[in-house]
């Protein structure tokens, strides 16, 4: 399933089941207290349907919830001025337990400092205000909240030897980054590895993607261009994008020879 993949939905839905369930009704049985079929409620369970807001009321009433569905569906909606890509990937992020990055070119996008994330927002949308980008920066550094929480998801990440040696901002910029990344590097949760320009065999020559992975969300592959965002959750697609993801550790730089890249990156300079 490629572009319907919702995950504000998805969200909503598995709280809707999990409402049901500590009630202790089977879709049938809270269908009778519903204006709606068991078919309908099963799609809005599993996310692949949206879910109208006196609809959500009424699940509310029938499962004396307190309004919890009411201020989920606000709660999601209050980022307007958020783009919906961005939404999406905050939501699916904050559900993930495990993160499989690749990136040929560039540091991913929950590792980058503000000012490396605002230089390269600039320079890959000209046609955006000061505001605009401002907007997707603080969105950008929202997404480190997710490394920093109670239960920190694990991250395997991939880059490319250009990524961390094209000074993108500048050279200050870039060691702020650099620096950056290895502090993260240090925590046993992030796995950092570097594909090395000395390899002669590269999987990745397809470009950058990033493996989703979580008991909600199962596991999914997210792609960004300059245009947005999007989610692809289709099992070949993934199993693809993981033998791929296995194939880049193959050929990467273990991790201690990778941050001994990164330092010595920083100590030479660009």
């Amino acid at each position: 399933m490629k572009g319907n993949y919702d995950p504000q939905r998805r969200r909503l839905g598995l709280q809707v089941r999990r409402l049901r369930e500590q009630a202790g009704l089977s879709q049938e049985e809270l269908c009778k207290l519903l204006p709606i079929q068991a078919g309908m409620l099963s799609a809005i369970e599993r996310g692949t349907r949206g879910v109208k807001s006196d609809y959500v009321d009424a699940i509310d009433l029938a499962l004396s919830t307190g309004g919890k569905l009411r201020r989920l569906l606000e709660s999601m909606s209050s980022s307007a001025g958020t783009p919906s890509w961005f939404k999406n990937i905050l939501e699916l992020e904050q559900q993930a337990t495990e993160f499989r990055e690749y990136d040929p070119l560039l540091i991913p996008g929950p590792l980058q400092s503000a000012d490396y994330a605002r230089t390269i927002l600039r320079d890959g949308r000209p046609d955006d205000t000061d505001d605009e980008i401002e907007a997707l920066v603080e969105a950008r550094m929202r997404r480190k909240d997710i490394l920093s929480g109670d239960r920190p998801p694990i991250m395997l990440i991939v880059l490319d030897e250009i990524a961390v040696r094209r000074p993108i901002g500048g050279d200050g910029v870039m060691k702020d980054q650099l620096a950056s990344l290895l502090d993260m590097a240090a925590d046993a949760r992030t796995v950092l590895q570097i594909v090395p320009f000395s390899t002669t065999r590269h999987p990745g020559l397809s470009g950058a993607f990033r493996l989703i992975i979580g008991p909600d969300v199962g596991e999914v592959v997210y792609l960004e261009t300059a245009l947005g965002g999007s989610v692809v959750d289709d099992v070949d697609a993934t199993g693809r994008c993981s033998r791929t993801f296995g194939d880049l550790r193959g050929v990467a730089l273990p991790p201690q020879q990778s941050r001994e890249l990164v330092e010595k990156v920083i100590r030479g300079g660009f």
